[in-house]
């Protein structure tokens, strides 16, 4: 029998890693949507990485390599790291050098889970091979000039458009949305994430196919860097039961729940 990972959370994060937890609240974790510190966050995406759920899966590994920097340092500075979570943040982000890390295989807050065995936590060959060739274009780019990670980012596959759409170049991570191969998953990833960017989300919401897709438009109204006049006109495209969720949310604009509010009425009312 192989041995538990046990790690523990808080109470409304320890939720959210339930296999019978909603999809979508799972989804609304990975992109920013609950409260939680770094090294929480942190926590919660280790545990979606290895998610049953394709879906959720690619974007908890996503998000993960999405960290910025400073959240980096700081992970790999704490003590209460846990030995699996660090041996995933050491494929992901090699260059860095990991603290001393604490031997107890608990962290010492919330509520204790034990979802992942340690073969449940174990990367498929498959996915070996992904992070292989995203720690070789990693280490690729940390020698690279401007010029070449904006051609890379126009022209590169899904490994350099998920690694340089966190640069911190603005020119760099804005070109990787001007990537003719770019997917809609992508995009969909990209919306729901924290992006210091504007012009990424204003390309985004300019693209008239993109915008077709529910889930895309959805997350731009959720995405507190979309400009608030395009949040307000795809609230129009939205079900009842999503307008419902923003009506009740505290993690989007007030001008948006306030609107939510007055849309559900005038439906009722008609």
């Amino acid at each position: 029998m192989s041995e538990k990972v046990s790690i523990k959370l808080p109470a409304h994060l320890a939720s959210l890693v339930r296999p019978d937890a909603p999809a979508g609240d799972k989804m609304k974790a990975i992109s920013g949507g609950v409260a939680a510190s770094p090294m929480e966050r942190a926590t919660l995406l280790f545990f979606l990485c290895h998610d049953k759920n394709q879906e959720i899966k690619s974007a908890a590994l996503s998000a993960m390599r999405a960290l910025s920097q400073a959240v980096v340092d700081e992970l790999y500075a704490s003590p209460a790291i846990h030995p699996r979570m660090l041996e995933l943040l050491q494929k992901l982000y090699p260059v860095a050098t990991p603290a001393e890390t604490a031997e107890d295989d608990s962290v010492e807050s919330g509520e204790e889970l034990e979802e992942e065995s340690e073969e449940d936590a174990t990367p498929s060959g498959e996915e070996e091979k992904e992070e292989e060739e995203y720690r070789s274009k990693y280490q690729q780019a940390q020698t690279m000039g401007v010029g070449e990670k904006i051609k890379m980012a126009l022209t590169g596959d899904k490994e350099w458009r998920s690694l340089l759409i966190k640069d911190s170049n603005k020119l760099v991570n804005g070109a990787v949305v001007k990537n003719p191969r770019i997917t809609e998953p992508e995009i969909l990833t990209i919306s729901k994430s924290v992006i210091q960017n504007d012009e990424i989300l204003r390309i985004i919401c300019h693209n008239k196919e993109w915008v077709k897709n529910y889930e895309i438009r959805k997350a731009l109204v959720l995405n507190n860097k979309t400009p608030l006049p395009v949040a307000i006109r795809f609230m129009g495209f939205l079900t009842e039961k999503d307008l419902a969720t923003i009506a009740k949310s505290k993690n989007v604009s007030s001008v948006l729940t306030n609107n939510a509010r007055r849309m559900l009425l005038n439906k009722k009312k008609s």
